[in-house]
C-alpha cells in the first residue's frame, strides 16, 4: 500500500464506527460506506459543518488485501463528480461517482473514494494561536459480483508467532464479510467473554484474509483456544470451537 494511504486506515475505521452520517472534524459524510447499485452509479452528500470554507479533492483509488495488508492504487475505473469543489460553511455538497464499466465481476469488487481537504493560504492564523488542520477521509466503495451467492462461513486458522498467537480468518466467498470484534476464549460459550480481545472494525474483502494478533503468556498459547467473533449489524457473538480451527504455521 502507497505509504501517503498508511496514516488514513485509522481514520478510516473511525469513520466506519458511525454509519449515519458521521461528524469528523469539520466534515460530515453520507453514507460513508458506497454500495454501487446495477446501473454503476452513486452518490455522496458532504456537508461542511465548520466556520470557514473548506476546498476538496476527490479521488477513487484501487482496493485490495495482499497477505492480510490493506494495498491502494491508482485506478481508472471510477470518475467522481466534480473532482474539486469550494464548500462554504453550512454547505453541502453532492459527490456522484460512476462505474466506468457495467460488466461486474465474480467478486464484489473493492476500492476506496478518498476526500481530502486541501489547505489553503490564509487557513492557519497563527496570531490567534488557531491550527486547522487538512483531514484525508477515505469511504469504501462496493461493486456487486456477477451473482448473489450465499455467503459461506469465515475460514479460522490459530498459530504462534514470538510471543502472540495469531488469529486468521479467510474469506471464501464472493462478497465482503465486516466484523466489529475477534477475540481468543478458552470458554465455549459466547456468554463468555474472551480473554484477549479486539474490538476494532474489520473487513474481510473476498477470497482474503484478515490476522489479529494477541500478546499470550507462553504457557498458555498451546491451549484449545476457541474463537469468538461479532459480524457486523449483529449483537449476539458466534463461537468457533477449537475442533473447527486449523492450525497453521504462520508464513
Amino acid at each position: 500500500m502507497p505509504s501517503k494511504f498508511a496514516w488514513l486506515l485509522w481514520l478510516a475505521g473511525s469513520v466506519l464506527s458511525g454509519l449515519s452520517a458521521p461528524a469528523l472534524g469539520a466534515t460530515s459524510i453520507s453514507p460513508v460506506i458506497i454500495d454501487v447499485p446495477s446501473d454503476g452509479r452513486a452518490t455522496v452528500t458532504v456537508r461542511n459543518d465548520g466556520a470557514r470554507a473548506v476546498l476538496y479533492q476527490v479521488t477513487v483509488v484501487d482496493w485490495h488485501v495482499v497477505n492480510g495488508a490493506d494495498q491502494h492504487g491508482p485506478t481508472q475505473d471510477f470518475i467522481a463528480s466534480p473532482p474539486l469543489f469550494l464548500l462554504a460553511p453550512a454547505a453541502s455538497q453532492v459527490v456522484r461517482v460512476g462505474f466506468r464499466s457495467p460488466t461486474r465481476q465474480p467478486l464484489e469488487q473493492a476500492y476506496r473514494l478518498v476526500l481530502a481537504e486541501v489547505p489553503q493560504p490564509g487557513a492557519v492564523t497563527a496570531a490567534g494561536g488557531e491550527v486547522n488542520f487538512a483531514l484525508q477521509y477515505l469511504l469504501p466503495v462496493f461493486v456487486a459480483p456477477s451473482s448473489r451467492a450465499a455467503k459461506p462461513p469465515l475460514v479460522w486458522s490459530l498459530h504462534t508467532e514470538g510471543d502472540a498467537v495469531a488469529v486468521r480468518a479467510y474469506n471464501p466467498g464472493t462478497s465482503r464479510t465486516a466484523l466489529n470484534m475477534v477475540g481468543l476464549s478458552t470458554q465455549p460459550s459466547a456468554d463468555a467473554a474472551p480473554e484477549w480481545v479486539n474490538h476494532q472494525r474489520v473487513t474481510v474483502l473476498a477470497q482474503s484474509w484478515r490476522e489479529w494478533r494477541f500478546s499470550v503468556p507462553s504457557d498458555r498459547r498451546r491451549l484449545p483456544w476457541s474463537v469468538v467473533f461479532l459480524n457486523d449489524g449483529t449483537d449476539a457473538a458466534v463461537v468457533v470451537p477449537s475442533t473447527q480451527i486449523r492450525l497453521a504455521t504462520a508464513h
